[in-house]
């Protein structure tokens, strides 16, 4: 790989962390789930942070995932991913996966862009938080794309 092309990887891949940055902070996360003691968390796939934020809530386990994507991508992952419509978030989103009892992520779509807010599951199977809560923060992620 050419050095030039590295740097454009690199230069592409810190615009996006620093876009992703932009969306949502611990504070909102606290609000919206309603704990204290949220964290940023570094990037760590094997750990199971693989979002362009991640968050863990007090017990350090993780509790929120955010992820920043071309807006090319929305129509790709509704085709996927789609399991019912969330009104008052972005442009356009909805909830998913299908076929779950309870949703766990909310993609959304807004200008060029587009996002996800995905929860984790405690130890007994449940999503973390609700779709609620989900949706109020992809009401923040929106308002600042």
């Amino acid at each position: 790989m050419g050095r030039t092309f590295r740097i454009a990887l690199l230069a592409i891949a810190v615009a996006a962390a620093a876009r992703a940055a932009d969306v949502l902070s611990a504070a909102d996360v606290e609000k919206a789930a309603g704990v204290s003691g949220v964290k940023l968390v570094p990037r760590d796939p094997a750990r199971g942070a693989g979002g362009d934020l991640n968050f863990s809530g007090p017990d350090g386990k993780l509790l929120v995932m955010v992820k920043v994507y071309k807006s090319g991508g929305y129509g790709s992952l509704k085709k996927t991913y789609f399991a019912a419509d969330v009104p008052g978030v972005g442009d356009e989103a909805f909830a998913g996966p299908p076929g779950v009892k309870q949703p766990y992520v909310v993609y959304l779509r807004k200008r060029g862009g587009a996002a996800s807010v995905t929860t984790y599951f405690d130890r007994g199977g449940k999503p973390k938080l609700t779709l609620a809560q989900l949706s109020d923060l992809g009401r923040i992620v929106a308002s600042r794309m």
